[in-house]
């Protein structure tokens, strides 16, 4: 029985021996801005077949991480109930530019798995586009394949593409695997032609022969090929012989983890933890990229898929976070072949430890917001709970829509579905991934010579040049140009802003960014654009101001690993000419000293005016240098190593300076959390710094002379002026107790009594919050049990009230109900628990009718009860 570890080498190898050149996966972030993840093999090569770029091979495989949520693509809703169904998986593929087509696919693909595999060619079944007549002959006269098991289909099974809506794309021949009678859940109308389980989608051969726009239209593509796509997943069950790709050495580990931690059987609970399987898989994948839990774009998915699988969890008896411990055999599965997940092990645990925390709270709080919903449907005489409503419980606290319903049942309401429904689609549209050119496929281009650009600006901040293409997008303008100075933005630096101009008409450029067809410079045009020599310069202060905060990140970098220790990794940056963010991972917030440590050694380094080399290497010759290289960045043949002395040696393709000592000045302005594990710093060099240092100078300036103190004793000062503070605070409370004291009582004469429940309403005339909760807790020392207290006071002008009511009273009426009361004479609002709650509002003298009131409001509560 072969693993699968051993089929995805024996794919690779088999078409390394038929001269395909072994492209490693690329990220689950793809450069195409049209997808939010990479979805198959062919996304990275997209480029290529539309011939925006001339590929560097004409033979390619991979193998690719992908992650189908969300979108067309989306498998999950199947995940679990279905033997084969993923969220994430790897995708085999063999890839062709303008070489090899149909005949050499559908050969090879015969030949790898009757040959080197040897699957039962007996069992093979193949479908075609209806229109595909030389892919239907390949399979009959050369495969030598009966007619009665090669399907001919329409559009909807048989022609592939484009991923993101445009590209290339074309008709498609799909293999199925026959798994035998007992698969069989479509009796009498079990084929590949139903969809019956039976009969399993192996490999899908796609022959790329359109370029499709967003709008629909299909042209010829330039350099027709072939896209091949087959699940490793799928592959693994049918050379293993199991029920399911849940029971192949890719998922069973984790499974038995799972039983091993709950205590549960696998089939007894198959669809739950089918689903926890695959989701710590894609958690564990897409977190070691640094794709982190939030609440938009890509993070928003990756949270729902966590509460997914933690809700699973909660099925099987579960209410503490435990799903972080499956990352371990999730790494032992794939950690050799994606050496990131091996080495962000750490990381991604402690960030899936904390996002289960975070939502057990959010279990917990959302309970209580529910609550209060169906209180007021209820009182509304309703029984529908409200779409909107819905939404924030799914949303904000995290309520899965089984939870909800199961909830809702229990208490006799309905759900508003279609309603929520519509959040849902408004939430989904708000994650698509955010990209400079959302309407991509929109605007036209206007070509004047067909070609990528090519960026210059490594030497030189202007020049002479010629325009490829441009487009018109509202009130700016798009322009290609064939050579550029202009950097765009990449690797976490901002892009250059500048000035192109012509004879008689200019652009004012304000960003630069890349796209397949080189570096689009973003823009408004002042006159009328012509195709003629253009002159391109770039803004050089804030290309030198990048420089700085570039430089100066590489330093950062380098000391966080020198003070904090080995274990910081760059989790992501940004660099403008205004500052650079700096996101690494670290458990701890850091502290002052460790602050001051970083920002005085590498403010040493500055003034050590080291000299900054730049190298250009071939990438295996780049990496055996011990540069640091980042995650997720994609780098070519060639690399940039950018070395400060022995100092700090990385990969990178951004601006520098010629040496430290042209940074100036470095200062942290702000550290904080990002992340479970990932803190971020901020911080300026050059002019910004020392501004920034002018200004402390000014307030330390102005500080010394409220104190007429000394700069250099003012700290002394302000220590003297707390100590008195605090003895006067104290003096204050001693004088304020008396006070109470003697007012008691006064407030004592204000109480009631009603069904042996002591009720005491009273608004004080001096003090703050403070002081109205300090009465209140001499009341309740005073009585114990049985009372209802609310205790008024007028703060810096409005009205704030403070109740508290007995532990043997809140069932019949609580704190929360009161302030609710309290707070519409007020005009206020508040809120609380049961047992304790305040209020505030604008309308003082609504205080006073409150309390007249409040005694017949109670009675007439309780009686209702009653």
């Amino acid at each position: 029985m072969k693993s699968g570890k051993e089929l995805r080498n024996l794919f690779l190898d088999y078409f390394k021996d038929k001269n395909h050149t072994i492209v490693k996966s690329s990220p689950l972030i793809p450069e195409d801005p049209t997808l939010l993840f990479t979805v198959a093999g062919m996304v990275q090569f997209k480029q290529y077949f539309s011939g925006i770029n001339e590929p560097p091979y004409k033979r390619v495989t991979s193998c690719q991480k992908c992650l189908r949520v969300g979108g067309k693509a989306s498998d999950l809703e199947n995940v679990g109930k279905t033997i084969r169904h993923h969220t994430f998986f790897e995708m085999l593929g063999n890839f062709s530019f303008k070489d090899y087509f149909k005949e050499d696919a559908i050969k090879w693909a015969w030949e790898f798995l009757t040959e080197i595999i040897m699957i039962d060619r007996k069992k093979i079944q193949v479908s075609v586009h209806k229109s595909d007549v030389d892919a239907y002959n390949i399979w009959k006269d050369q495969v030598g394949l009966s007619a009665d098991i090669i399907h001919r289909l329409g559009d909807k099974d048989n022609f592939w593409g484009p991923a993101g809506g445009q590209g290339a794309c074309g008709p498609s021949s799909e293999i199925f695997y026959d798994l035998g009678p007992k698969f069989d859940n479509m009796p009498g109308n079990c084929s590949v032609l139903t969809g019956c389980n039976r009969y399993v989608e192996v490999w899908n051969l796609v022959f790329p022969e359109f370029d499709q726009s967003i709008n629909g239209r299909r042209k010829p593509l330039k350099n027709s090929g072939i896209d091949t796509g087959m699940g490793l997943e799928r592959l693994a069950m049918i050379v293993q012989g199991k029920k399911s790709n849940y029971e192949t050495d890719l998922f069973y580990p984790i499974i038995e983890e799972i039983q091993n931690i709950t205590g549960r059987e696998y089939r007894e609970n198959l669809i739950e933890m089918r689903i926890i399987t695959d989701h710590i898989r894609a958690l564990v994948s897409a977190i070691s990229e640094s794709i982190y839990p939030s609440n938009d774009g890509r993070g928003y998915v990756l949270r729902r898929l966590l509460r997914r699988a933690v809700r699973q969890l909660n099925k099987l008896g579960w209410e503490e976070p435990i799903l972080y411990k499956l990352v371990s055999p999730v790494v032992d599965i794939l950690g050799d072949i994606y050496p990131e997940i091996k080495e962000r092990y750490n990381q991604t645990s402690i960030v899936i430890k904390s996002e289960e925390e975070k939502f057990f709270r959010s279990l917990k709080r959302g309970l209580f917001y529910y609550e209060d919903m169906k209180k007021s449907v209820l009182d509304k005489k309703k029984k529908v709970l409200d779409g909107k409503s819905l939404f924030i419980l799914y949303d904000t606290y995290g309520f899965p829509m089984d939870l909800l319903k199961v909830i809702v049942e229990d208490d006799g309401l309905v759900l508003d579905e279609a309603g929520f429904e519509k959040e849902l689609i408004k939430a989904k549209e708000k994650a698509k991934a955010s990209s400079k050119f959302k309407d991509e496929g929109k605007y036209q281009w206007v070509y004047f010579k067909k070609g990528k650009s090519k960026f210059t600006g490594y030497g030189t901040l202007e020049g002479m040049t010629k325009i490829y293409a441009y487009r018109i997008r509202g009130k700016e303008i798009d322009i290609v140009l064939a050579e550029t100075p202009f950097y765009a933005e990449s690797g976490g630096q901002v892009g250059d802003s500048g000035r192109i101009s012509g004879s008689d008409w200019y652009i004012d450029v304000r960003d630069t960014q890349k796209s397949p067809m080189g570096f689009v410079h973003i823009g408004k045009l002042s006159g009328e654009l012509k195709n003629e020599s253009v002159y391109s310069k770039v803004d050089t202060k804030k290309r030198f101001d990048i420089a700085r905060n570039h430089t100066a990140t590489h330093l950062l970098h380098s000391t966080l690993r020198k003070v904090l220790g080995d274990h910081i990794n760059q989790e992501g940056s940004f660099v403008s000419d205004n500052k650079t963010r700096f996101d690494f991972s670290h458990p701890l917030s850091l502290s002052k000293q460790e602050i001051y440590e970083v920002e005085r050694m590498i403010n040493k380094k500055i003034l050590e005016n080291i000299p900054i080399s730049i190298d250009e290497l071939p990438i295996d010759e780049a990496k055996k240098t011990g540069a640091i290289s980042l995650f997720g960045e994609k780098y070519g043949e060639t690399v940039r190593i950018v070395s400060i002395g022995d100092f700090s040696k990385e990969f990178c393709g951004g601006t520098h300076l010629k040496n430290t000592g042209e940074i100036g000045l470095f200062r942290i302005i702000n550290e904080s959390a990002v992340a479970s594990g990932i803190r971020r710093v901020e911080c300026i060099t050059g002019f910004h710094a020392y501004e920034k240092a002018l200004k402390d100078e000014e307030t330390i300036e102005s500080i010394s002379d409220i104190l007429s103190s000394p700069k250099d004793k003012i700290e002394d000062s302000i220590v003297k002026l707390l100590n008195e503070n605090i003895n006067l605070k104290n003096l204050s409370q001693q004088f304020e107790d008396k006070i109470l004291k003697f007012k008691l009582p006064d407030v004592l004469n204000n109480k009631g009594m009603y069904d042996k429940i002591t009720i005491i309403p009273y608004i004080l005339d001096f003090g703050d919050k403070e002081t109205a909760k300090k009465l209140m807790d001499i009341l309740k020392e005073m009585f114990k049990n049985r009372y209802i207290i609310l205790i008024g006071n007028v703060i810096s002008g409005n009205p704030y009230i403070v109740i508290r009511v007995s532990n043997d009273v809140k069932n019949r009426i609580n704190a929360k109900k009161l302030a609710k009361y309290v707070s519409g004479f007020i005009k206020g609002g508040g809120g609380g628990s049961d047992e304790m709650a305040e209020c505030g509002g604008r309308y003082v003298e609504g205080m006073k009718e409150a309390f007249d009131n409040l005694f017949n409001y109670i009675m007439t509560d309780i009686r209702h009860k009653q």
